[in-house]
């Protein structure tokens, strides 16, 4: 039997806040000067754009793609037609496909997950972008629908009546202030393991808005908030980074 071959990503996850920082200021040569102290993988970026008259108006998505280096995809959550605002997938792996789950829920801001199909070697990942919404059952039918569009792919495109969901990851701000309720214990049927730490607000951070979850695919090697430098200007919300490792 041949030994199992490990490989090592570093995930990301980060609110931009439209990148207006804790300064008041805009300024998206901040946003890539942090990601590219990150490094990362592949990145998750929630609030790129904007959705006010009184922001600036400037495509972002494309400014990430020209100026990172990375493949980007957006999932615009707000009418393109008023808006540009929403989630990106930063990724140097592979791109095979991606696609949105619509998130939204009538009288509340709209929300969408953005799934993007990856390949590193032998192994095909998958990695979803969301930002959830501010009430706590608003959440839970979020993340209710998630799971199960994301258990409606797996049996869509099935060929080994065997085989479970790929090796997969939830970079997002989920907006949960306590460890444990009703949304997070959906997500962990699929996604039993949480990185959490402290992110929110950048000046003191004391709540852990920004998670990433976890297939039990993965393994945690290491967690970090990037709290120096100009990711203490360039948000109002800390990147999180995880190293991982996954057998192949």
């Amino acid at each position: 039997m041949s030994e199992r071959k490990h490989i090592s990503l570093r995930l990301a996850t980060w609110n931009i806040h439209s990148a207006i920082g804790a300064d008041g200021y805009h300024d998206m040569e901040r946003i890539v000067a942090v990601l590219a102290e990150i490094d990362a993988d592949v990145v998750g970026l929630q609030e790129v754009g904007w959705h006010r008259r009184t922001h600036h108006r400037i495509d972002q998505f494309a400014y990430l793609r020209e100026h990172t280096g990375y493949t980007v995809v957006d999932c615009l959550a707000r009418d393109p037609l008023r808006a540009q605002f929403g989630n990106a997938l930063l990724t140097r792996l592979p791109l095979e496909s991606s696609r949105w789950i619509d998130l939204k829920i009538p009288g509340h801001a709209p929300r969408a997950g953005l799934v993007g199909d990856l390949q590193h070697e032998a192994a095909r990942l998958q990695v979803t972008v969301l930002h959830l919404g501010l009430t706590v059952w608003e959440r839970e039918r979020q993340t209710r629908r998630l799971v199960e569009a994301l258990s409606r792919d797996d049996a869509a495109r099935k060929e080994d009546p065997d085989a479970g969901p790929p090796p997969s990851a939830l970079l997002g701000d989920f907006n949960m202030l306590r460890r444990r309720t009703r949304a997070s214990a959906i997500l962990a049927q699929r996604f039993p393991t949480c990185v959490r730490m402290p992110t929110y607000p950048v000046r003191s951070p004391r709540l852990s808005l920004d998670r990433i979850y976890l297939s039990p695919h993965w393994e945690v090697v290491d967690a970090r908030v990037v709290d120096r430098g100009l990711a203490l200007e360039a948000s109002d919300h800390l990147p999180l980074v995880a190293e991982l490792r996954l057998a192949v």
